[in-house]
């Protein structure tokens, strides 16, 4: 869309609770003034302030209803600190990729619905309908194709501003708004009308394309959102589930690519959603060095390592928050593509450089911990039963299989014959290893590992190790082909 593009924004200002207040001032000087309406207009002043545009983001998502679209309008703050109140109708514009105005629903109403705090943990959604496309001046037979992606203006209540909308990544949906609803009167006008104000709406759905969506609650998307997106953390690859983080407690948490988002309630807000340290439970740290004589190093004393320029501007886009302290020094490692990279670990991620890409912006990529640590020991995706053969397959020269007590039974995990095996029990139970002439048991906390080829002692191939519990506590993971 132009930034010349004119918008036609009306708005109503309202002026609420003149009478009310009229006769609270008369019962005051009377002296018949109550206390809980003291307490009720105390409340009301340390309410939080009205929400403006520049502390939103927009989002939208359709699908196509009886001859109509339904057009949904989700609505989140753009930092996990932020609460604000929203109230009313948005009034809703939709563009061509030229500019021109294809229809709009009515002026933004503030008076509708009820208020909505939003914040960390809550985001607020409203809807409108969209009828009989027939071009932008009706009385065709034939609506003309709308030329490229719809752009999606939304225009808040009260003089709050104006939001460009941008689709939600869910294969549920159907991506950017394109086409329009059928032509049902040519000699009507199309329509964009309002079906629902704004109202609570917790959390988001969205997902990798050709991958199944996830529910991602309000407070780990508005993390997601304001720390880098899809580009730092990734589509999400799980719903929450109850997990042992590295401080040995038991918290929400989700899974995305790059990143496991922790919900930690001890916390106050901006806190509350903190990262996961997949860096330290892939690569434990690596001993202290000494500071490099280098201008391209920066040394950190903390954890004594140094971190090379190429690696340092991409670290301070997400800093001691995001990423954590560095815990190794930069060196050459075989990835899960069973290529050789030059990588370096922090505390929560993993940053590689990848020269083969041309665009300088990728070639400082952050490993999928994430995924890696999913594949390895979490639940299988939705609609995906462990008894149903979901049987994940890892890449590289190592198979990790970690247990943890949210671990589903039975569940399964894919060995190659090249690879080396390394189990470990996350769980308060001892975990039992069967596995042809092997026969271990591994205490809770601990691990094992093997250095020979899982093909030493098994035919070449691929293998299934299936994992069952324990009625009694504990499990046994044993080769089931």
């Amino acid at each position: 869309m132009h930034a010349s593009t004119p918008h036609r924004h009306r708005s109503h200002q309202l002026v609420r609770g003149g009478f009310a207040l009229a006769i609270a001032l008369l019962l005051a000087l009377a002296g018949g003034f109550v206390p809980v309406r003291a307490a009720a207009r105390a409340s009301i002043i340390a309410a939080p302030s009205p929400c403006r545009a520049a502390d939103l983001d927009a989002a939208i998502s359709h699908q196509g209803v009886t001859d109509t679209t339904l057009i949904h309008v989700g609505i989140t703050t753009v930092r996990p600190d932020i609460e604000c109140t929203l109230m009313g109708q948005p009034q809703v514009q939709l563009f061509d990729a030229q500019g021109t105005l294809l229809v709009e629903s009515p002026p933004p109403d503030p008076s509708a619905g009820q208020p909505v705090v939003l914040s960390a943990s809550v985001g607020a959604s409203a809807s409108v309908r969209w009828s009989n496309w027939c071009g932008p001046q009706g009385a065709t037979v034939a609506p003309p194709p709308i030329d490229g992606p719809i752009t999606v203006i939304v225009i808040l209540p009260d003089d709050a501003g104006q939001l460009v909308a941008h689709p939600r990544g869910s294969v549920a949906e159907e991506g950017p708004l394109g086409g329009g609803p059928p032509c049902l009167a040519t000699d009507q006008p199309s329509q964009l009308f309002p079906v629902k104000p704004f109202e609570a709406a917790p959390g988001t759905s969205f997902g990798a394309p050709g991958s199944l969506p996830f529910y991602v609650a309000a407070p780990f998307f508005a993390y997601w959102r304001a720390h880098g997106g899809l580009a730092f953390l990734g589509y999400p690859l799980s719903r929450e589930v109850e997990a042992r983080s590295g401080d040995g407690k038991t918290y929400t948490v989700q899974y995305f690519e790059r990143a496991r988002l922790e919900y930690h309630p001890e916390n106050a807000a901006p806190n509350a959603v903190l990262l996961g340290q997949l860096g330290r439970e892939v690569h434990p740290a690596d001993p202290p060095v000494q500071a490099r004589n280098d201008p391209f190093f920066t040394y950190f004393p903390e954890t004594g390592h140094n971190v090379e320029k190429r690696f340092l501007g991409p670290w301070g886009r997400g800093g001691l928050a995001q990423f954590g302290y560095p815990i190794s020094e930069p060196f050459t490692e075989r990835l899960e593509d069973g290529k050789d990279y030059t990588v370096q670990y922090f505390e929560r991620a993993r940053f590689e450089w990848h020269p083969e890409n041309a665009d300088p912006a990728a070639q400082v990529l952050l490993g999928q911990l994430g995924r890696r640590l999913y594949i390895a020991g979490a639940e299988p995706p939705v609609g995906q039963s462990p008894a149903s053969g979901y049987c994940p397959e890892t890449q590289g020269a190592e198979a990790t299989v970690r247990v943890r007590s949210d671990t589903p039974s039975p569940r399964c995990q894919k060995v190659r014959s090249g690879q080396h095996l390394r189990i470990i029990n996350n769980t308060a139970q001892p975990v039992r290893a069967r596995l042809a002439q092997i026969d271990v048991t591994i205490a809770p906390g601990g691990e094992w590992a093997d250095d020979r080829p899982f093909g030493t002692y098994l035919a070449p191939g691929v293998h299934v190790l299936a994992l069952s519990a324990y009625a009694s506590g504990g499990a046994e993971l044993w080769v089931q082909r």
